[in-house]
């Protein structure tokens, strides 16, 4: 997202010289089908070809990139064709659409080209994204479907190439062309082997080829892209000026910072105004600063994140029509706490559901998001995000690594300087949904009368303390509804009350509802079959047996605390209690990053049952996922208890 807001000026010396068109990419035009071994030819799908191609060149003194994408697809089922047929390419940030073909090869040869006017534009209005779409009609199984494109864009200096798919990949190809005094370094991930280069008078290029790739499947608790092989790249050198290398980390700090930091006159001034309204109160504590301001500012402000005017980043236009695009956010926010003597960081993250911030290789393509670091609190805020508060990132730019640009001041001239740190993932104990539950039976043991305090914080209470101010009545009414409906399908709602707990660094909000539901009893004869698992909601399962391939990776740390008092109804005994008791644990050493532990207590009439489980790593090897397994499972298993009550003799 943030490179796109700074269009880098690339400027080579004798631009005119090197002044060269791209060369024509073309197919083969008579191709003969692919040959394939008794095996593949049994596969339901396989991508016999998968090339990528990225071509840098100089047209009219403006430096662009071509990027090419050929695939061939062995289709074998209905499913297959339907997946394979229906052909999507991205044109954002495309200038031309250069060339487009496509085809059919069937069994016996016959070939169905593409048709052109059954090109369609679509639009994602929210996004600003827009595709052309087509769709090869009459294809047979066992056909080949064979198409590519050819996109003209400015030129990216820093880019990511996956070689991976969801399909089996017979050959995976990526190729970069650029121009003789231009070079690119590459890193590869997941096993591809490194390139091999060829230069001529003209052109370097670069070439990477993989045969036999396997087709990488979703898994759950598991992140998909970051396990795919790719190539991370960027443009190192420019030859024609010197050795030097281009857009380092020591580049990247300066320059970031330097856009956040420095301000016009016009802002300065319109700033200095604001920040005069705030009545902050330097007498109270760091934290309860930053969150004054985040809260003014993201209850005031209209984020728009797909914006690139310039305008939207210039502070005395934010505040005046109080719409900021993400750059815009920052700089306020930046600004701010300068003059309030608040220290902050700048901080430039990737999402690591996509990728993990490698500090090795110096490539921008990781510097996709701004965030805020406060060294003297060790807390975190992210500027463009509505849904989370400080301390706390969205959760997947937690667990990453990040650039921290740190201000620096050497004789009067103020820049940025830049380290690669952990930003770390946020404790369990911050991420609850916590449960408090009283159960009684009614007098004909036809339903029963629960009382529940469900207490949510951090991630878990994003999707309403943020929004508290914003939602009436009747809104909150029918989210304690649905809320309650997780538990029991069919609950008779008597009282509730909604609202945020304290103002504390978890962001705490309660639920406490009382309710009637007849959702866990069931007769069996004289015996009554109360379901006590169901009250903690349904949980997630782990019971597919497929082998597993991807380590594991929980989208944040997280835990719950659950106490549960079940009155005993009158003349009743519980033959059963074991059932409750669960003590399912994942040791890594003397830690304990995975455990669901469950107890009770039988007094007279009174059952408490307590429940402690919690996931506080994010990530597990796959050679340990079946204790990880276990975890999760049990959950799921406690889900299932019935306890049985019999009538005393």
């Amino acid at each position: 997202m943030i490179r796109i807001w700074f269009a880098l000026v690339f400027i080579l010396s004798v631009l005119t010289s090197y002044a060269k068109g791209f060369q024509v990419y073309e197919w083969e035009k008579e191709r003969a089908r692919c040959k394939l071994t008794p095996t593949e030819s049994e596969a339901t799908q396989l991508v016999l070809k998968h090339h990528v191609q990225y071509d840098y060149g100089f047209e009219n003194e403006q430096f662009l990139m071509q990027t090419i994408v050929h695939r061939i697809i062995y289709v074998n089922n209905s499913e297959a064709i339907q997946k394979y047929n229906r052909i999507v390419v991205p044109m954002r940030n495309t200038l031309a659409l250069v060339d487009l073909k496509a085809r059919a090869i069937s069994k016996d040869g016959k070939v169905i080209y593409f048709d052109k006017n059954n090109l369609k534009e679509l639009k994602d209005e929210t996004t600003d994204n827009s595709y052309r779409i087509f769709a090869m009609e009459g294809v047979e199984l066992g056909s080949e479907i064979e198409y590519y494109y050819v996109r003209k864009m400015q030129a990216n200096l820093f880019e990511r190439v996956s070689m991976q798919l969801d399909a089996d990949i017979k050959v995976a190809t990526f190729k970069l062309t650029t121009p003789k005094h231009l070079e690119f370094d590459f890193k590869t991930y997941n096993g591809i082997a490194t390139e091999k280069k060829e230069s001529t008078d003209e052109l370097n290029t670069y070439l990477f080829e993989e045969a036999n790739v396997p087709g990488l499947k979703e898994e759950p608790f598991a992140l998909l892209d970051v396990n795919r092989k790719r190539i991370e790249f960027k443009l190192a050198y420019n030859k024609a000026r010197n050795n030097a290398r281009l857009y380092t980390w020591d580049d990247a700090a300066k320059t970031f910072y330097e856009t956040v930091s420095t301000l016009s006159k016009d802002e300065e001034k319109a700033l200095t105004k604001f920040v005069g309204t705030l009545k902050d109160n330097r007498n109270a504590s760091t934290a309860t600063r930053i969150r004054q301001v985040e809260d003014v500012l993201k209850s005031t402000i209209v984020i728009n994140t797909e914006s690139r005017e310039d305008g939207l980043k210039e502070l005395q236009t934010v505040l005046k029509s109080k719409v900021a695009s993400t750059v815009g956010m920052v700089r306020l926010f930046y600004g701010i706490y300068s003059k309030l003597q608040i220290p902050c960081e700048i901080v430039l993250t990737c999402n690591r559901e996509s990728a993990k911030f490698d500090g090795a290789f110096d490539t921008w393509n990781y510097l996709d998001d701004f965030q805020l670091h406060f060294p003297t609190t060790g807390g975190f805020l992210a500027p463009y995000d509505d849904k989370t508060r400080y301390p706390l990132l969205p959760a997947q730019f937690m667990g990453n690594k990040g650039l921290f640009i740190e201000p620096l001041e050497i004789g009067g001239i103020k820049s940025g300087l830049g380290t690669i740190k952990d930003i770390p993932a946020a404790s369990y104990l911050m991420n609850t949904d916590n449960l408090d539950i009283r159960v009684t039976f009614d007098s004909d043991l036809t339903k029963n009368t629960i009382a529940m305090k469900r207490t949510f914080s951090g991630y878990n209470a994003s999707f309403i303390t943020p929004y508290y101010h914003l939602i009436n009545k009747e809104q909150l009414n029918s989210m304690v509804e649905e809320l309650t409906k997780q538990t029991a399908p069919d609950p008779e709602i008597k009282r509730w009350e909604a609202k945020p707990v304290g103002k504390d660094s978890t962001q705490k909000f309660l639920i406490d509802v009382d309710f009637a539901s007849s959702h866990f009893l069931e007769m069996a004869g004289s015996k009554i079959l109360f379901k006590a698992g169901l009250l903690i909601g349904p949980q997630s399962e782990l019971y597919q047996d497929d082998k597993r391939t991807l380590d594991v990776e929980n989208d944040f740390n997280r835990g719950y605390d659950r106490s549960i008092v079940i009155q005993i109804p009158e003349g009743y005994q519980l033959k059963n209690p074991e059932a409750l008791q669960f003590n399912v644990t994942y040791k890594d050493g003397d830690e304990t990053p995975y455990l669901f532990i469950s107890n009770y207590e039988l007094k007279g009439r009174e059952l408490m049952i307590t429940i402690k489980e919690y996931y506080k790593q994010l990530s597990a090897p796959v050679s340990r996922y079946e204790d990880f397994r276990k975890v999760i499972n049990a959950a799921a298993d406690f889900n299932k208890v019935t306890l049985v009550l019999e009538k005393q003799k």
